[in-house]
């Protein structure tokens, strides 16, 4: 794979975390800045290679052995790191004590929200889920979503210690450093200030949803934190998201990555945003719905993780025509996102991956249409599951604690 060239200036809006975790982490000064950020360090480098040693930590981040036994000892201590036996003795004969982060020590919370349903999450600093629950909620009334999320959260600070922050994932325009909300369609949100979840003890960050996806999305397919990646997620909507070495790209208005209003029929369908034909559209929730039912068959029950389409669906040679259809329409689209932005990967986090005619209609048409070298230097990758939004929002709270210190 060639290295990546951007010559696209961007802005990498980054929240600055002010107030942390109690017990876990202190505000840091003067010269302790450079010691917290060897610790970020260090506990990112154990979270990404599971187990490691001492020694190994010290080539991994160039620094003295010394400071690496301080930082390690201190997180024993704390109980968040723990020694877990010994690894063959290397050409000094010396074996290597190896150490992990405890699973029951540093945990993040992520929710997520759509206009019927709420979710959220609890996972340990791997990422492995602790907690998960979703459940039907009207998340229409903004004040009341909010004051339901507060419960949530502060339920779940009393049952859970060590929580380092929450991610908070709403589909529409979101201004993360701000925390406001300017315009989400699906939930009837506008111009709405979440500044009340400043008054909780721990960070918060809050993106747009499909965002959250992205992370979580990276995550479970073990994808590197290296270089770029596209996230395409279609539920209610069709969302997407830019991602650069573990960074979300969220553009001058918070828009990056809006695919779903990328036309591909110019005689289709009025959008919401004044074009036709966008994406979105053409093969959102609804768009299927409608689209079943013109063919008399009735609708998969809309998830958080899945679509289940029933054997009707599946063996239906109108639906796979249908799917092809939709294959077509999203490999216009990634055309043009291959084309601009040039990821090194796409992910395609669709309920529709499962129709062999999809995927193929899909690949074949970026092949006929996309550069040669483009399509031959981007991965596509078409997620056998669902990714989880909240717990996508629990995991940008680990990668923010190990990118962000507070400065006083």
């Amino acid at each position: 794979m060639p290295n990546l060239l951007i010559v696209l200036k961007t802005e990498l809006k980054i929240n600055k975390y002010t107030n942390v975790n109690k017990g876990v982490i202190g505000l840091v000064k003067g010269t302790g800045i450079l010691r917290e950020m060897n610790k970020r360090k260090l506990l990112s480098l154990i979270r990404k290679h599971g187990k490691t040693s001492r020694q190994d930590l010290v080539n991994l981040m160039n620094v003295s052995k010394n400071t690496v036994s301080m930082i390690v000892d201190e997180l024993i201590k704390q109980n968040i790191l723990q020694e877990v036996g010994e690894k063959g003795a290397g050409k000094k004969g010396r074996p290597k004590i190896i150490i992990q982060i405890r699973e029951d020590s540093l945990k993040a919370i992520g929710i997520s929200i759509s206009k019927h349903n709420m979710n959220y999450s609890v996972i340990n600093y791997y990422g492995d889920n602790i907690e998960s629950e979703s459940f039907k909620y009207n998340c229409s009334n903004p004040i009341k979503t909010k004051n339901k999320i507060l419960e949530i959260v502060r339920n779940l600070l009393i049952r859970f210690d060590n929580i380092i922050g929450v991610g908070i994932g709403i589909p529409g325009i979101v201004d993360s450093d701000k925390k406001y909300v300017h315009e989400s369609t699906h939930l009837g949100w506008h111009d709405l200030s979440l500044d009340e979840f400043n008054i909780l003890s721990i960070p918060v960050v809050i993106q747009n949803s499909v965002n959250m996806g992205a992370i979580q999305a990276l995550n479970s397919e073990h994808q590197s934190n290296n270089g770029s990646l596209f996230y395409l997620r279609v539920s209610e909507g069709v969302g997407g998201s830019y991602v650069i070495n573990n960074n979300v790209i969220e553009g001058g208005s918070w828009t990056a990555g809006e695919i779903g209003h990328i036309s591909v029929d110019t005689e289709g369908k009025l959008c919401v945003c004044g074009q036709k034909g966008c994406l979105e559209q053409l093969v959102n929730y609804n768009a299927l719905v409608n689209d079943l039912k013109n063919i008399g068959l009735h609708p998969p029950i809309l998830s958080s993780e899945n679509i289940p389409f029933d054997n009707n669906h599946l063996k239906s040679s109108e639906v796979k025509e249908l799917m092809s259809k939709y294959g077509i329409n999203f490999g216009k689209a990634l055309v043009y996102i291959v084309h601009l932005l040039n990821p090194n990967k796409v992910i395609l986090d669709s309920p529709y991956n499962v129709f062999d005619d999809f995927r193929q209609s899909c690949l074949n048409y970026i092949q006929e249409n996309a550069l040669q070298i483009t399509t031959k230097n981007t991965e596509l990758i078409f997620g056998k599951q669902r990714y989880h939004l909240s717990r996508g929002a629990a995991l940008s709270i680990i990668i923010n604690y190990e990118m962000i210190i507070s400065i006083v």
